[in-house]
């Protein structure tokens, strides 16, 4: 992750100007069933399916999966239902089925109800890899994780703790992602018990619940026992705005919690939308994009951090996740990658245009491996990086 960051870096300085760049590079229209598909037929085509369309973050990813699909000589397309709802994401890929496409990759909307519609894939010879939010083991390739999940709910934890007690990000904190800065912080803190809240997608989206458990296993840390609850206060949006909007009032209204992680970029920047014009003292935490968390977060090195609604956040290279799950797709097609454990893809080199900003991303070599729950394969992109101060404004195009 560190290497992608580096390269992503080293871009900014020599960005060129594209004309008419300013948003997504995607050429998509509202296709039928209200799907966004990118033009073209679909017969052999490597197929991106978010969990809906005009989801800022799946935009992003399919920017990096169709760079890299293209780069190869192949054909990509963008198949992604209006609304996040495991019905609507059956329905195009029953339609992907019919116009023989090659590959699928998918986020799922749910764990459960695509059972029927996977099988079809299978015996049309279909390769399916899930990235961000996994499906079933035995109807996919691989996994294309972003992070492990341990290591995103230890970070948000541990930056909703320093983030109530008043500390700032530094770049020290880095090389063991914050636990020392937390085990010093509540060493000397006295106070009355923090308490958080989470802000999440809809209920029973896997990604999510799994870094909530994973939240809850680091609470459960001799550290944090007296000092920081125990239980969560989970509320759930959707991946819609308005909903999570709604949700997001409904903390301001309670005024029961210290700090909201919200691990979706669409509820972190409803929360920061809402405690921005909100008379309260909650501070906001989770997984955000810089370009959509920009008024709410610090943008320079000068910025007083605590005076923000949202100190810091983090996510991960979103645009070469979207890469990465294109090749392991190309590889299942092209080369015979099975996605047992043990095997390798690679992710040849490749360059994509964000909003303007030119990035050049290395061959990289991925080892799959045994799923943390003993069931199937992941391949990791790598861990989380913290959006703060120090660099939100650089990778304000993200």
């Amino acid at each position: 992750m560190k290497k992608a960051l580096a390269l992503l870096l080293a871009a900014t300085m020599t960005a060129g100007v594209l004309a008419g760049c300013g948003g997504s590079n995607n050429d998509t229209t509202s296709g039928g069933g209200g799907s966004s598909t990118t033009g073209g037929g679909m017969e052999g085509a490597h197929v991106f399916m978010f969990k809906s369309a005009g989801n800022h973050f799946g935009e992003l990813m399919y920017d990096g999966f169709e760079a890299y699909i293209k780069a190869q000589g192949g054909t990509a397309q963008e198949k992604s239902p209006a609304q996040p709802t495991v019905a609507d994401q059956v329905k195009l890929i029953e339609e992907c089925v019919t116009q023989k496409i090659a590959s699928l990759t998918i986020s799922a909307n749910s764990d459960t109800g695509y059972d029927e519609v996977f099988k079809k894939c299978e015996e049309a010879g279909i390769k399916v890899v899930s990235v961000d939010s996994e499906i079933a083991p035995e109807f996919r390739i691989t996994h294309i994780n972003q992070a492990s999940s341990a290591d995103v709910g230890a970070y948000l934890v541990r930056s909703a703790t320093l983030i109530a007690l008043g500390k700032e990000y530094s770049e020290d904190m880095e090389e063991d992602g914050m636990e020392a800065a937390v085990t010093e912080a509540l060493s000397s803190y006295s106070g009355d018990e923090l308490k958080f809240g989470v802000l999440s997608a809809a209920v029973d989206t896997p990604v999510q619940n799994g870094w909530i458990a994973d939240m809850e296993k680091e609470l459960s840390k001799d550290m944090y026992k007296g000092k920081v609850s125990a239980e969560l206060d989970k509320k759930y949006g959707n991946d819609d705005p308005t909903i999570s909007t709604t949700q997001a009032n409904a903390f301001v209204s309670e005024n029961k919690v210290d700090v909201i992680i919200s691990p979706t970029t669409v509820g972190i920047s409803a929360a920061g939308a809402t405690l921005s014009t909100a008379n309260v003292d909650i501070k906001l935490t989770g997984l955000g994009l810089p370009s959509e968390m920009s008024k709410y977060c610090p943008q320079s090195k000068d910025d007083n951090a605590s005076e923000f609604v949202c100190p810091w956040m983090m996510l991960w290279d979103v645009v070469d996740q979207g890469a990465m799950a294109a090749a392991a797709a190309y590889a299942a097609v092209k080369d015979g990658y099975t996605g047992e454990e043990g095997s390798t893809f690679v992710k040849a080199a490749y360059s994509v245009d964000i909003n303007g900003t030119k990035l050049d991303y290395d061959e990289v070599t991925y080892t799959t491996e045994a799923a943390p729950s003993g069931d199937g394969t992941i391949a990791t992109l790598g861990a989380p990086t913290v959006w703060w101060k120090g660099n939100m404004e650089t990778y304000s195009f993200l």
